[in-house]
């Protein structure tokens, strides 16, 4: 994962150097700010991976050159250089002031998708709590939904369907916890909660068939019934289809057979 964030760095750092470069003259070579000594200094620790010494170099930049663009740019790097020795919080405190401060500076998508990056990498297994990843999936879909065309647009779908995925697998597993301790209700409320809002990131027979599970344990037959029919018209290879079908006696019409 840190591979990851560091290429995504070199590719924004690409960038700024294009950018941070003052246009060449045919004539006259113009002279570079002391801000931009500054912050070329601050940027060659941070390069070489020295973020200890990067930061209060950042930092003095911003307080000495306050209303220059570079310490506009400082301000990521600080977010980077927290992210990269995985002080996660203080990142996250300058990518969102970043972009509080700056909302219409092309950058801003980069702040919440690093942003997003910090809540990721924070998220824990699916038998933990997963406010990380809710929260990483919330700043991954705004950027979608505000800069669709962005170049980190992509990388955030990934990490959206990455982040529910681990989501999806705490809610199944409190749903089995709650099913062994016949606790019909709160189980088939978990798994009905995952096949409507995480459908295309969980396997759906399997879900099917634990809903199928308190139904026939509740005596729902006529849902359990119908939740059977659908699996072995949908997924009639699964496993979990054929599992589904003992719950019934077989088939649904078998069921309906011994109900009369």
């Amino acid at each position: 994962m840190k591979k990851h964030i560091i290429t995504v760095l070199l590719l924004v750092l690409t960038g700024l150097a294009a950018c941070t470069t003052s246009p060449e003259t045919k004539k006259v070579k113009p002279a570079v700010s002391k801000a931009e000594i500054h912050y070329r200094k601050a940027l060659k620790m941070f390069n070489n991976r020295n973020y200890f010494d990067a930061v209060p170099a950042f930092e003095e930049l911003k307080e000495k050159f306050p209303i220059s663009p570079f310490a506009t740019l400082a301000e990521l790097r600080l977010g980077d250089s927290h992210l990269l020795q995985k002080e996660y919080e203080l990142a996250i405190h300058y990518y969102d002031n970043f972009k509080r401060l700056h909302p219409n500076h092309k950058d801003v998508p980069y702040s919440i998708y690093m942003t997003g990056l910090c809540h990721f990498e924070q998220m824990l297994s699916v038998d933990r709590d997963q406010t990380a990843a809710l929260e990483a999936v919330e700043y991954f879909q705004s950027l979608v939904d505000l800069y669709p065309e962005s170049p980190y647009t992509g990388k955030a779908l990934c990490r959206i369907s990455e982040a529910k995925k681990r989501i999806a697998g705490h809610e199944i597993m409190v749903g089995l916890f709650y099913l062994q301790n016949e606790q019909y209700k709160g189980a088939a409320k978990r798994f009905i909660h995952v096949l409507k809002k995480y459908p295309q990131n969980i396997e759906k027979p399997k879900i099917y068939y634990h809903i199928a599970q308190t139904d026939f344990a509740t005596g729902n037959l006529r849902r359990g019934s119908r939740i059977v029919a659908l699996l072995s018209k949908k997924y009639p290879e699964s496993d979990y289809t054929a599992r589904a079908k003992e719950l019934s006696g077989g088939t649904p019409e078998k069921e309906a057979e011994k109900k009369k």
